[in-house]
């Protein structure tokens, strides 16, 4: 008599299971975290932009919107971004990304992805001795 060798076919439905979870898991979070680096990107380009330019909030949002656009950014809304001025007052020195991305993963239950993105371009004052 032969004992029996290999996966049953119980073995076999329990690894394409576990397979299966995982490809669903990245195929809802990869997409969330491309978004992510896509808006890294444009923080970084917005950092060399008010930099080396005096900016205004309403230029500093047109700015944001059409590189969104551009970069296929949706999940970001308006009330997502605060701009802060610096001393000067008048020009953003500051740009707050704070946003949140629910994708539906199974039944109820829902992928949350919580990203913040800050930039501060305005130098520090230091104190003289």
């Amino acid at each position: 008599m032969k004992k029996q060798q290999g996966m049953t076919l119980i073995g076999w439905v329990i690894v394409l299971a576990i397979i299966a979870f995982f490809a669903t898991l990245t195929m809802r979070l990869l997409p969330m975290y491309q978004e992510y680096y896509g808006v890294l990107q444009i923080m970084d380009s917005m950092e060399t932009e008010i930099k080396n330019n005096q900016l205004t909030k309403q230029q500093v949002m047109t700015l944001l919107s059409r590189r969104f656009d551009s970069g296929y950014i949706f999940s970001v809304k308006p009330e997502n971004i605060e701009l802060g001025r610096g001393k000067s007052g008048a020009y953003v020195t500051r740009i707050k990304i704070d946003y949140e991305v629910r994708k539906p993963f199974i039944a109820q239950i829902d992928l949350i992805g919580h990203f913040v993105k800050e930039i501060d371009v305005e130098p520090e004052s230091r104190e003289q001795l």
